[in-house]
């Protein structure tokens, strides 16, 4: 186990917090203005597919990032194996993607709004594929995220240029999307060339079995990841069946954005630690991080709580602050959820207990599906007691990783 220098780990964390920090500006510049100028029916088919096509896109993803991350790391001193890797990984992609596309026409045709604007589905998908191409496995493989962070900066700034530039009213819907395919298609061509340019990696086809083994050497990634979103999308329709008030609905979407807009917080530093531990092995960092996040954390999760009235009047207005409450009662998942996050794939993927790590979430969202549905078929499915399970799950999450970790021996035999 190879024990050196931690500065990779700081300094990619630095570019993953700049690459956050770019995630959060641009929608706020964009979204305000494309609700101004498309007009409400417009902008509904615009955020509609958006969000559509987000859960197709993390379809598309396939948990490739995770999976070919490893075997950059066990190959990144052979380009030639490494470039090998990319052209069976981007195989598999394209076959992926083919299914995908079959399947988004055959949703298409059961989702009014889908079937009538199927032309701007067809080109949202084109960007979905773009981006699903991407080489960002390679980059964190090699531990150097800076090249990502500058990537989305150009590939997102051209778009929003773009979207800036020709979108002037409800009739331009279809100039949003093509402005995004142009901003992907930046992205994925700085990305090829890229890797060509700082680690001699390129495209090489393998063989039509070895791009389908990547696909189920990936699978278990991405059931891992799947997972938290479908069980995270069941809590939203119980949500739907058992909060009767409009009210209710709208303070917990409220209150858990304010918990998703921390917890973005801790993508960067789990990004940056995963590709870490499989090139370094000091899963003692991993240690020393987790106790020195503890006071921050502590202090943190106190001021959500202190400012939280405050916080609700910034977002929601004067008839939110009521709100405040739903984020009292959300608040111990703030801290629950970083060393969740923490023991997931930076120390027990980075380990090789992947489908242990699989089973974690299976866990915790199977507890959360019988909690809730017992709560609802017991006419006790209200807000406070939502929030209560919501606590009750990431602690189950964090306890069921605790226990492997604590079980398992230190690395798993290959």
């Amino acid at each position: 186990m190879t024990r050196g220098s931690h500065g990779k780990f700081y300094k990619n964390t630095i570019w993953q917090y700049g690459l956050q920090f770019l995630k959060y500006v641009f929608p706020l510049i964009l979204v305000p203005y494309l609700t101004r100028v498309l007009g409400k029916d417009s902008y509904a088919v615009y955020a509609y597919v958006l969000s559509f096509m987000g859960i197709a896109q993390t379809i598309a993803d396939f948990g490739f990032t995770l999976s070919g991350t490893k075997k950059v790391v066990d190959n990144k001193d052979n380009p030639a194996l490494v470039s090998v890797l990319v052209g069976n990984i981007t195989i598999a992609r394209l076959m992926l993607l083919a299914a995908l596309l079959a399947a988004t026409l055959a949703i298409s045709l059961f989702i009014p709004i889908l079937s009538a604007n199927m032309q701007y589905v067809l080109l949202a998908f084109v960007a979905v594929g773009l981006r699903s191409l991407l080489l960002d496995f390679v980059f964190q493989g090699y531990e150097m995220m800076g090249p990502l962070t500058t990537r989305y900066f150009a590939s997102k700034g051209a778009q929003l240029a773009l979207t800036l530039l020709l979108v002037r009213g409800p009739n331009d819907l279809l100039l949003v999307v093509i402005a995004d395919i142009v901003g992907s298609s930046i992205g994925l061509a700085w990305s090829y060339v890229a890797t060509s340019r700082l680690f001699g990696v390129q495209i090489r086809l393998g063989t039509l079995r070895q791009s389908l083994l990547e696909l189920k050497d990936s699978a278990i990634y991405c059931i891992s990841n799947v997972s938290s979103s479908l069980f995270s999308g069941f809590t939203t329709i119980i949500i739907g069946l058992a909060l009767t008030s409009n009210t209710e609905i709208a303070y917990w979407s409220l209150a858990l954005t304010t918990i998703n807009a921390v917890q973005a917080l801790y993508t960067p530093i789990a990004n940056s630690l995963y590709p870490h531990m499989l090139n370094n092995g000091d899963f003692r960092f991993a240690k020393k991080i987790a106790l020195l996040a503890a006071p921050a954390l502590a202090v943190g999760t106190g001021a959500y709580c202190l400012l939280s009235k405050q916080i609700m009047l910034v977002l929601g207005g004067a008839d939110y602050v009521d709100a405040a409450g739903v984020m009292l009662a959300l608040a111990p998942v703030l801290p629950l959820s970083f060393y969740s996050v923490l023991l997931g794939w930076p120390v027990l993927g980075a380990r090789g207990y992947v489908r242990e790590l699989t089973t974690t979430t299976i866990v915790a969202g199977m507890f959360n599906a019988v909690a809730l549905l017992a709560l609802y078929c017991s006419g006790r499915a209200t807000l406070d007691g939502i929030c209560v399970v919501r606590c009750l799950v990431e602690a189950v999450l964090l306890s069921s990783r605790a226990y492997y970790l604590w079980r398992l021996p230190m690395t798993k035999a290959t």
